[in-house]
């Protein structure tokens, strides 16, 4: 998994999001504690603010397949960071609008994610060798959540500890810092397949949406598996964004058991992104409907506890399964889509997958009173068994079964 490393490109890559994450989790954290305490209901204002540029993904890809995926990331950091600049400005001259501040900070970071994470998942194949992808992705998902578990646990400590102006403060910087690290990346060569980007882009000249939705809508069983998925990432999207009020009014707990929760599903997909080199070897089609229904019976567990160490507890094991799933399929995506329209893809991906974001965002907010937060998370369970035996029943079992045996062949 280490080898990967060894690349000085991809090495600077993985510095900068390692503190660019952390300084993200550590703000995520702070913003929607502080925001549950001035009012609950605006939970869903920050939720929709965060999952509403989601969907741009899909114009974020045709930019990425455009111009340069290295200057795409470059200045989409910078931009991030000047905006929390200008949010601290603000909050010190106006303290009491500190919700807002904190609302339109986090949109503006989701809009920057809209560009950031197709250029991500297209750059990577260009810094590392095709066969070490899995390992590669697996390294680079433990940065994301490695450091939002320990910026998730740091962070509801750091409230009292710092103050919620250090807070603003670091998150400016850890961008900037990023920011840094994709300019020394960019300085350094890109690996064996970026030679062959500018000859992609000459030979496809006009692009647009269409040329992404026809390899998406060529992947049959990802079609089929769509509205499954979208109905997970509902449950999930509400579940979340409510995690904050369900510890402090649910559970009775502090901030700083709020940080540590939400840090053990992160760090249960860092063990997850840990072990997809091992598990890239298995049956890829098994593996991953038996960690999903895993993943669906810890967050059933998980809608009934009644103390914070048991959810602690399965939402790592939950991670876990979550991490090594994500880690897995997009390794061997990456493979399959050809590199040309990988950018195109992917943000259509991105965006079919978050298109029930937004509306569950909206909805977890204006639930509270009305319905239990009791039943978010047992629709995170419910739908976590449709797609896992929904992955089961699509994958034929007579197919190639490991991930590098299924590279370049079809999935269904």
């Amino acid at each position: 998994m280490f080898k990967a490393l060894s690349v000085p490109s991809f090495r600077w890559l993985w510095t900068g999001q390692l503190l660019s994450q952390f300084g993200n989790a550590v703000f995520l954290v702070m913003g929607l504690w502080e925001i549950q305490l001035k009012d609950p209901v605006l939970l869903s204002v920050a939720g929709l603010a965060m999952m509403l540029p989601q969907v741009l993904a899909a114009v974020g890809g045709v930019l990425v397949d455009r111009w340069d995926t290295g200057q795409i990331m470059l200045w989409t950091d910078v931009m991030r960071g000047a905006t929390v600049v200008l949010g601290l400005l603000l909050l010190l001259s106006r303290p009491e609008w500190q919700p807002w501040i904190i609302i339109a900070l986090l949109g503006t970071n989701s809009l920057g994610n809209a560009l950031f994470n197709p250029a991500e998942n297209v750059i990577l194949p260009l810094l590392v060798e095709s066969a070490d992808l899995p390992s590669a992705n697996g390294l680079y998902s433990i940065t994301f959540q490695l450091s939002s578990a320990i910026g998730s646990g740091i962070g509801g400590a750091a409230i009292a500890a710092a103050g919620v102006t250090v807070i603003f403060g670091f998150d400016m910087g850890s961008f900037w810092f990023s920011a840094l690290s994709i300019l020394l990346m960019m300085r350094r060569t890109m690996g064996p397949n970026a030679s062959t980007r500018q000859t992609h882009r000459e030979a496809s000249p006009r692009l647009g949406f269409r040329e992404g939705w026809q390899v998406v809508s060529q992947m049959r069983w990802f079609m089929v598996l769509l509205p499954v998925v979208v109905l997970a990432n509902f449950a999930y999207g509400g579940g979340f964004i409510l995690l904050p009020y369900w510890m402090h009014h649910h559970l009775g707990v502090t901030a700083g058991w709020y940080g540590i929760t939400d840090g053990s599903w992160a760090m249960g997909m860092v063990l997850g992104g840990l072990s997809a080199g091992l598990l890239s070897r298995y049956a890829l089609g098994r593996t991953v409907s038996i960690l999903g229904l895993v993943q669906a019976l810890m967050m059933g567990i998980f809608a009934g506890a009644h103390s914070a160490p048991l959810a602690s507890l399965v939402l790592l094991i939950a991670g876990y399964g979550n991490g090594a799933v994500n880690t897995l399929m997009l390794a061997w995506m990456q493979q399959v889509i050809p590199e040309a329209v990988r950018g195109r893809a992917f943000g259509l991906l991105i965006t079919l997958l978050t298109l029930a974001n937004p509306v569950a965002a909206l909805l977890a907010g204006l639930s509270l009173g009305v319905v239990p937060t009791f039943w978010w998370y047992a629709l995170c369970a419910i739908s976590g068994v449709a797609v896992g035996l929904a992955i089961w029943w699509l994958v034929p079992k007579n197919k190639s079964s490991s991930l590098t045996e299924m590279a370049g062949d079809e999935f269904l």
